[in-house]
């Protein structure tokens, strides 16, 4: 992969390694080698020289973890059966690549994605042929000019603001013609890590239209993806870097919603506490008590399948066990709910009620906490 290929495509891949993306207490980040799995077969297929990076801050200096690397498996080799070996290994690379850049600690708080693209795009620039960015993030910038910490996540108008503000002289964030020739895709807007705050469902589409425009603002060929990413349950992907304090995105409103996998807290069809799920409680207790939460409501879920009033009585006595927890780290004010079965995700997405599968099902079977603010 280090020797130029004769294919002149170029793919660049960014990935968010701010604390929003890392999950605490082992609950799961974002997949994002599998999320990328598209992307990087393509860049393969394609024989593209690909270049991946971590990002975090405001730096404009990227770390890659690969850079200039040929995946032209075609390349001073005629024969199908090694071809096909090639093609394979490529693709390996490039999700080691990946894997190793969601690996890398934030160097800064927060994150500013406009400059990282903008350093990614002149490096495509570079290139002749077909120029693809591929960023993964949740989308949420808490330093610059499109810091989103105090803002509503509504309306046209302050998406303008945003706009106006980030093209100002001042900032030169977005800069008209930077992403000019370049296919740009986001993906995983609007989903951090498991254990950080999550959006309404309006606020992720105001968050995914954000993002398209300030792509088309700088004249990118823009898709944003508003699929959930999903979670790795075998690799929990890295934990949030205490020395290291981030802003925290509130989604402008005073209700805070953690959704916690049901994987992470119990046995399959248990409502009793796993004794590896106390750390992850006790963080989120701690976060409970010494903020300015007023009142607590833990809601449990489970997925369509099985029967209605097990699922139901399951659900109630999963949070029951959940509220429990949180009442003897120090938790007040805590109100108890089962929902029983859905086919909603905590991140406003849904799957057919008549789906069987674990992997698709899994979202719904979780425990939400609320929390109320002053």
């Amino acid at each position: 992969m280090d020797k130029p290929g004769e294919a002149s495509g170029r793919t660049a891949i960014l990935v968010d390694v701010s604390n929003s993306t890392r999950a605490a207490g082992g609950l799961g980040a974002p997949d994002y080698r599998h999320a990328l799995g598209e992307f990087i077969r393509q860049a393969v297929g394609d024989r593209d020289t690909v270049a991946v990076a971590p990002f975090s801050g405001t730096t404009t200096a990227l770390s890659w973890t690969a850079f200039e690397h040929s995946t032209d498996w075609k390349r001073d080799d005629d024969n199908p059966d090694n071809q096909k070996d090639r093609e394979q290994e490529a693709e390996r690379c490039v999700g080691d690549a990946v894997d190793a850049a969601q690996a890398a600690a934030p160097t800064t708080p927060g994150t500013d994605i406009l400059r990282p693209a903008a350093a990614a795009a002149d490096w495509l620039s570079l290139g002749e042929g077909a120029k693809r960015l591929v960023i993964a993030t949740d989308g949420l910038v808490t330093q610059g000019c499109a810091s989103l910490v105090k803002s509503d996540f509504s309306g046209s108008e302050e998406i303008a603001a945003l706009t106006a503000a980030c093209s100002a002289e001042a900032a030169q964030e977005l800069r008209q013609g930077v992403f000019d020739g370049i296919r740009v895709t986001f993906v995983g807007i609007g989903h951090p890590a498991a254990s950080q705050p999550v959006p309404l469902p309006a606020q992720a589409q105001w968050l995914n239209r954000l993002w398209k425009e300030f792509c088309e603002f700088q004249d990118g060929d823009c898709e944003v993806r508003a699929t959930s990413i999903g979670r790795n349950p075998e690799n929990p992907g890295p934990a949030p870097v205490a020395e290291i304090s981030d802003p925290l995105v509130r989604y402008g409103n005073t209700r805070q919603r953690y959704s916690l996998p049901a994987a992470a807290l119990f046995d399959t069809d248990q409502p009793v506490l796993r004794p590896d799920a106390g750390p992850m409680l006790t963080e989120l207790a701690v976060t409970l008590r010494t903020g300015t939460t007023v009142r607590v409501q833990v809601v449990g879920f489970a997925d369509p399948r099985g029967d209605d009033a097990h699922n139901r009585d399951l659900a109630r006595d999963r949070a029951a066990a959940v509220a429990e927890f949180l009442r003897t780290e120090g938790v007040s004010n805590i109100e108890v709910e089962g929902k029983g079965e859905t086919n909603m995700c905590a991140d406003g997405s849904s799957f057919p009620v008549t789906a069987t599968s674990d992997e698709v099902t899994q979202c719904a079977r979780r425990v939400d906490i609320l929390a109320f603010r002053a």
